[in-house]
């Protein structure tokens, strides 16, 4: 008996592949030059107990970023390594995009913070940080 190839084999391999491009991750397009006036600041400490609960703010741009209905922050987001570990929704003209999470960690590693605003791809700060019980 001859095999016949299943109809929805070519569906299954088009959903997956759009998938994939749905999912795609956060740090797959990022603006990275230098830019004072977009790039995220993370303010934190450098070294911090493990399961010991800090402050991390992170403002966009060295002076406050303007937030008007053509050009504002949408969001902004903290990452630990890869693993977002928060996120600000903000709305324009009535918000100031800088917040502040309360974050605990376990291990040594990189923040990161993401900053999106609505007319292009978001930009990125780094800040390693030391979590030690010393």
């Amino acid at each position: 008996m001859p095999t016949r190839a299943p109809i929805l084999a070519p569906a299954l391999a088009l959903a997956l592949t759009l998938a994939g491009t749905a999912l795609a991750g956060p740090f797959d397009s990022l603006q990275t030059a230098e830019n004072p006036a977009h790039m995220p600041v993370i303010t934190a400490p450098d070294k911090v107990a493990p399961g010991q609960p800090f402050d991390v703010t992170i403002a966009v741009g060295q002076k406050t970023h303007p937030s008007e209905t053509t050009h504002f922050i949408r969001y902004i987001a903290l990452y630990a390594g890869e693993v977002e570990l928060a996120r600000a929704t903000l709305t324009p003209t009535l918000t100031v995009p800088t917040v502040t999470f309360k974050v605990q960690l376990q291990t040594s590693t990189t923040l990161r913070a993401l900053s999106a605003p609505n007319h292009s791809a978001a930009w990125v700060a780094e800040r390693p940080i030391t979590v030690s019980a010393e």
